[in-house]
């Protein structure tokens, strides 16, 4: 696979996180690691599936509050 198709593909995920989840800002840092941030919330993962899970779990919890 070359550098630019891992971008573009980074890219494309970015933008569906972004698309799915209102007001969060996302980004695949160079570490690796995925985050999450919104307002003083922030979320890290090494993947995207775990990014998004993660993200589902954060915002259940906070309508069960």
């Amino acid at each position: 696979m070359h550098m630019e198709d891992t971008v573009q593909g980074a890219a494309l995920q970015l933008q569906q996180l972004t698309a799915d989840y209102s007001g969060w800002r996302f980004g695949l840092g160079g570490s690796g690691h995925w985050w999450a941030v919104r307002r003083n919330e922030c979320l890290r993962a090494r993947s995207r599936d775990e990014l998004e899970l993660k993200l589902r779990e954060h915002l259940g919890a906070r309508q069960d509050a």
